[in-house]
């Protein structure tokens, strides 16, 4: 074929890519779709008649493959042409091959863990249904502008019947062969080994064995890596797997290949989303929630893997900083309270009590820090000390009075702990602030009738859109009053299809307030069309709540509005429940818990002891909800345990 051809009427040449044992590439454009693709001329050489029947069964096998995101698509298979037995038509793809991005010199941990997992998830596929590439290497590994990568080239690849364990053929290019596919024994595992080469060649910018032919044969056949300190260290585990000498104790699969890699590239964010929330709380400054979505995006995590990791550290942070504060208080505390026994020595009774007021103070709201303080206090009382000989009971009683409440209530359980005949050594616990029990709080994650729920919606007009729905409403408790059950039902159909299409309108404009619109349009939708018995569009409408009250709720977490990132949150549990989604249940009510956790915290530093403890009862009430409670239930139980609470 010659640049400017026109083959079969349909493709026109291009340019001319390269030329191999069994085929040609070319680049064409297909005049029908207006569309480049590369064209693979295999060479009737390559393929005796013996062999043909062969080749078209394996082009159907493969066909099962085609269109996978980390294969190169297949259009079609053209039928003989010329010198060629069969034109692949495949796609085109615009980037260079891993082969020629090497030329550059070796690439950075992170494009070397996300190519690592685009060709695993490839082969898996490939695996899956029998099919072993059997020429894994740079050349045939294909990077897209987006630097995601695909696999070229099946060619040569072999397809394994049901009785059909190792192959018996050599074939594939030597250099990037598996001790045993050498031999001529080998499986699937051919490729994993392979594809460990091109990871190594690409992590350090050299072939792990050098030497002649036979020299490379023998050094991976004992499996001994040269220059091994070249390679990053949280790769070298493993490599040393993929290139054992012992077959068995190399990745069984590619599943196990991948999730290796996939554990490593996210310790590797952990990392470095780590290093930016710590920068970001050191210098003050905003941003954090962008700078942490563009490594995400780097890493190419999930978002909801990176919601967890990211939540996990910033429960990590706070408890340092907790932990940083507390020894920080703790050392003030002996500083105050050594004060105050110079301060006794010298008879300055005023002096005393400030220096006690100041180290109680520090104790306020930190469960240890008051167990602490009363130790010191209890040294400081036991202290032998001379007394004042000037001082009268009215000089101290004036003393008393002047003490905020908090504190005279603490020195007055300690007088009358130390005036009491009674020998119970029982501790006395200090006077702290007392809140409410709440109500029951498993009320706010149940839903009542959606009938009421309808009727109270109706009852507070906000919006222009729901002065409509307000009086289709009103025309259906006309309808109810009169004993009309057929007829309300038709108008709660009609308020259902009026919510459903504000939601879709309001869903063009993809902004924070209009999200907030969006899902409880589905969510009235859903209850209108639950009470008109439509069951069908009614969990079709709450899907689509889940789905926007769960990125209403990660738009909040940005915000770190926590309360309401965790309402959303549950509110997007409720409508997969009733959608028969159960997949993405678990992680709303998980990140419920976390949102509702932060709030608690929030509120708990802040001294908000009441809110604090409704925040804690909340999370442990959606707890008894999951499968599996988080770390923030059994964190919140405890943290509930230490607030004491007015019987």
């Amino acid at each position: 074929m010659k640049v400017d051809d026109l083959i079969l009427n349909k493709y026109r040449v291009l340019e001319f890519i390269a030329s191999g044992q069994f085929a040609a590439v070319f680049r064409a454009y297909e005049e029908f779709t207006d569309r480049e693709v590369a064209i693979k001329a295999l060479h009737k050489s390559a393929y005796p008649e013996n062999r043909m029947k062969f080749l078209f069964g394996e082009f159907r096998t493969m066909s099962k493959i085609w269109g996978h995101p980390n294969i190169v698509s297949i259009h079609t298979v053209e039928p003989e042409y010329d010198r060629y037995v069969a034109l692949i038509v495949m796609e085109y793809v615009e980037g260079k091959s891993l082969h020629d991005r090497l030329q550059d010199g070796r690439l950075n941990l992170t494009d070397v863990l996300n190519i690592g997992l685009d060709i695993c998830r490839g082969l898996k596929i490939a695996h899956a249904h029998r099919i072993v590439h059997r020429d894994i290497k740079p050349q045939n590994i294909l990077l897209t502008t987006e630097n995601e990568a695909k696999i070229a080239d099946f060619t040569i690849a072999r397809i394994f019947g049901d009785n059909t364990e190792y192959a018996k053929t050599e074939v594939g290019t030597q250099r990037y062969m598996s001790p045993e596919q050498t031999h001529g024994s080998y499986d699937h595992r051919a490729d994993l080994y392979a594809t460990a080469l091109i990871l190594y060649q690409a992590a350090t910018g050299r072939f792990p064995f050098s030497g002649e032919k036979r020299e490379i044969e023998r050094k991976k056949a004992g499996g001994k890596i040269e220059e091994f300190h070249r390679c990053p260290e949280v790769l070298q585990n493993f490599f040393q797997k993929a290139f054992h000498r012992d077959l068995e104790q190399r990745h069984k699969n590619a599943e196990e290949m991948y999730k290796e890699l996939d554990s490593i590239r996210q310790g590797e964010y952990i990392k470095q989303a780590e290093k930016l929330i710590d920068t970001s709380g050191r210098s003050g400054g905003s941003g954090l929630a962008e700078t942490l979505e563009r490594c995400r995006k780097r890493f190419k995590i999930s978002l909801a893997d990176a919601d967890r990791m990211n939540q996990n550290l910033f429960y990590e942070k706070r408890q340092k900083d907790g932990q940083s504060r507390r020894e920080k208080s703790m050392s003030e505390m002996r500083r105050h309270y050594d004060s105050a026994t110079r301060c006794l020595t010298k008879q300055d009774y005023q002096g005393v009590l400030a220096e006690i007021q100041k180290a109680n103070r520090l104790a306020i709201n930190d469960q240890e820090l008051i167990k602490i303080s009363d130790t010191l206090f209890q040294e400081f009382r036991n202290a032998d000390l001379v007394s004042p000989a000037n001082a009268s009971v009215e000089d101290i009683v004036r003393l008393i009075k002047k003490l905020p409440d908090n504190e005279e209530a603490v020195l007055r359980v300690w007088f009358e702990k130390e005036t009491s005949e009674d020998e119970d050594t029982t501790e006395i616990p200090p006077i702290q602030p007392r809140v409410k029990a709440s109500a029951n709080y498993r009320i706010i994650i149940e839903e009542a009738s959606p009938e009421f729920l309808l009727e109270q919606v109706h009852n507070d007009i906000q919006y222009p859109h729901e002065v409509e729905a307000s009086q289709i409403f009103g025309k259906i408790r006309i309808h109810e009053r009169m004993g009309r059950s057929r007829e309300s039902q038709g108008f709660y159909k009609k308020l259902g299809q009026f919510y459903q299409k504000q939601a879709t309108s309001f869903a063009k404009k993809n902004e924070l307030g209009e999200l907030e619109l969006v899902a409880n349009c589905y969510m009235r939708a859903r209850f209108a069309y639950t009470v008109a018995e439509k069951q069908r569009q009614a969990k079709a409408n709450a899907k689509k709540g889940g789905v926007y009250y769960m990125r209403l709720a990660r738009q909040f977490e940005l915000k770190r509005s926590w309360e309401e990132a965790g309402k959303s949150y549950i509110l997007a549990a409720y409508n997969y429940v009733y959608s028969d989604i159960q997949e993405p249940v678990e992680e709303c009510y998980r990140m419920a818990t976390v949102c509702y956790f932060n709030a608690a915290e929030s509120a708990h530093l802040n001294k908000e002891l009441q809110m604090a403890y409704d925040f804690y009862t909340l999370v442990v009430a959606i707890g008894e909800k999951m499968t599996t409670p988080t770390k923030m239930v059994s964190e919140a139980q405890k943290l509930i345990s230490d607030i004491p609470v007015v019987s």
